[in-house]
């Protein structure tokens, strides 16, 4: 065999071997998705990639501090729309009728059971739980009851803050104290208290009435400064869930650009796995035809004369 020809069927067999390199690679890359699989790849895109990696972990996790804000204040919403429907105009007027010359004894006495229902009800809504368990206007103290039976406030000080974006930190809970005007002049379960209590004193005088009617005029003052609170506190919960809504889809249409950035930098973009499934096929080809080409060579005879 001359020179020329083992030049030529060594050269033939490490096109092969590199064309069956080449093959494996991009099988590999195909498999993985991706055409950035080691950094050595592309150092400067492995290094942005990273960079995106991180965006889209703190995009992800202001997601999930959202949610939990979104069901927090959701559960808040559903709570202070009950206590709403029990703070009635009805029930303002019912309490200042309770002291005119018009009730009865047995009127105020079943005035007074009514009102204990009302303040049973709103006891049960003070306390309420939310899905996991934890008690919705305790502060960051979600674990402990926040009213005693008396109408005490016993839960924390400090409304739960949640860091629901960059730099943006909302409240996303509300005391008992806050929602209840507890430890004020006007604590709302000591007004209703008040009027209970006056309600099943029995009248004999005039002097008594105007005792009663008295208690319960500073009662209803009261209560009518907490349906107001309840009002403010509604609305606060009610534009934290609109702000939610609006940094969420700020948030997706960021993260819909992060996520985009990425699959170019690695090459998982639809684009960049179609070019990589053409050099597949154009690679199996060149492998099929040099095949072709080493199985021709092997038949001439200048080989054959070798076996």
């Amino acid at each position: 065999m001359n020179y020329s020809s083992l030049y030529r069927f060594q050269a033939q067999i490490d096109y092969m071997s590199g064309g069956n390199t080449r093959y494996f690679d991009i099988s590999n890359r195909l498999s993985s998705g991706q055409t950035l699989l080691t950094p050595s790849d592309d150092p400067a895109g492995a290094s942005q990639a990273i960079i995106y990696q991180n965006s889209l972990a703190k995009i992800e996790q202001y997601e999930t501090a959202r949610q939990y804000a979104q069901d927090t204040l959701g559960q808040q919403d559903e709570v202070l729309s009950s206590i709403s429907s029990l703070l009635t105009k009805n029930l303002s007027e019912k309490i200042v009728a309770g002291g005119n010359g018009t009730y009865s004894a047995e009127d105020r006495a079943a005035l007074a059971k009514e009102l204990e229902g009302i303040r049973n009800n709103l006891m049960d809504l003070a306390n309420s739980r939310n899905s996991n368990g934890r008690y919705i206007f305790a502060g960051y103290n979600t674990g402990s009851q926040p009213f005693a039976k008396d109408g005490t406030y016993l839960g924390g000080k400090t409304p739960i803050v949640q860091l629901v974006a960059d730099s943006t930190e909302m409240q996303v809970s509300h005391t008992g104290s806050d929602v209840f005007m507890s430890g004020t002049p006007d604590d709302f379960f000591a007004a209703l208290d008040s009027a209970i209590d006056a309600l099943k004193v029995p009248i004999t005088d005039d002097a008594g009435r105007i005792a009663l009617q008295e208690t319960l005029d500073k009662a209803n003052v009261s209560i009518k400064k907490n349906i107001d609170n309840l009002g403010r506190v509604q609305a606060t919960v009610g534009t934290n869930l609109q702000q939610l809504e609006i940094l969420g889809s700020s948030s997706d249409n960021n993260k819909v650009k992060v996520i985009s950035s990425l699959q170019k930098t690695l090459g998982s973009d639809q684009d960049s796995l179609t070019n990589l499934i053409t050099q597949s096929k154009m690679t199996e080809f060149a492998l099929s035809a040099s095949l072709m080409v080493f199985q021709s060579m092997q038949k001439m005879s200048i080989f054959n004369m070798l076996k």
